[in-house]
């Protein structure tokens, strides 16, 4: 998992093309740390989704631009290019769905 730069993340969302997974989160959080361990885990067995990680205190413009409500956040953009905003984490298994979802739009799950 790639953390993203503070101040960079307008062009980290501009130079990334279709499928993104952007794992918000805040470094003194004990639920984000748990998040961060089940996206490794569900990273790991998927095939070509790569999440990046970025460090809310560091970036509000990205909280105000995707109007996110609270950490451990995923946020997903699917290859139609509309985004998806996860708050409960659940299962390594769900986790891993909303993952495998970024390469087949059409599998309901994760959604």
């Amino acid at each position: 998992m790639k953390e993203w730069a503070a101040g960079r993340w307008a062009a980290e969302l501009a130079a990334r093309e279709g499928p993104l997974a952007l794992f918000v989160h805040t470094p003194l959080c004990g639920t984000c740390a748990v998040a961060r361990r089940m996206l490794e885990v569900a990273e790991a067995s998927s095939d070509g989704v790569e999440v990046q990680a970025a460090n809310l205190n560091l970036m509000p413009g990205l909280a105000e631009q995707f109007r996110i409500e609270s950490v451990p956040c995923l946020l997903t953009r699917l290859p139609d290019g509309t985004w998806r905003k996860r708050y409960r984490f659940g299962t390594v298994m769900e986790v891993a769905a909303s993952l495998d979802a970024l390469l087949a739009p059409d599998d309901a799950q994760g959604r």
